[in-house]
């Protein structure tokens, strides 16, 4: 005999049932979200070598604003692909965008303003990009930061 106080038993299998439904529910979700992200990068990849290129060829035709333009967009690109840890070094990738290629693009035509533009010799570190941003202050007419640049080019060349 059952006695009223006393409730029977529940049984744990639908619990158990729920739980494991929403942990494989979980991990398939995750697993469709990294293969979507990994395609997504590596297409951004794509693109990204692809606006590098457009630069090379824009360079080669003497367009420094086109050249400009593209590589203000692949500079974004960049960051976000290095924010996805794809690339190990920003400054590596960063060479093959060009930056002093257009500064000095601008600075044959005597467009300082923009050839300046484009330089960063504080972030820089690479003794080549250092000397030639220093040539392009110095015909600028700003001999404190040509010099600025030429020593931490010699800094970092020792």
């Amino acid at each position: 005999m059952i006695d009223d106080n006393q409730t029977p038993k529940k049984s744990k299998f639908p619990i158990l049932i729920l739980f494991s439904v929403i942990t494989i529910t979980v991990i398939a979700a995750l697993l469709v979200y990294s293969e979507f992200e990994k395609r997504e990068t590596k297409e951004m990849q794509g693109l990204y070598h692809t606006k590098i290129q457009t630069i090379k060829t824009y360079l080669n035709e003497g367009n420094c604003t086109q050249a400009a333009f593209e590589y203000a967009e692949a500079k974004v690109m960049r960051e976000d692909i290095v924010s996805r840890g794809l690339y190990y070094s920003i400054k590596s990738h960063a060479k093959q965008a060009y930056e002093i290629e257009i500064a000095e693009c601008f600075a044959n035509r005597k467009e300082f303003e923009n050839a300046i533009g484009m330089l960063h010799i504080e972030e820089n570190n690479d003794p080549d990009y250092l000397l030639r941003a220093s040539v392009i202050f110095k015909n600028s007419g700003d001999l404190s930061t040509a010099q600025k640049a030429k020593s931490k080019a010699e800094e970092y060349n020792h």
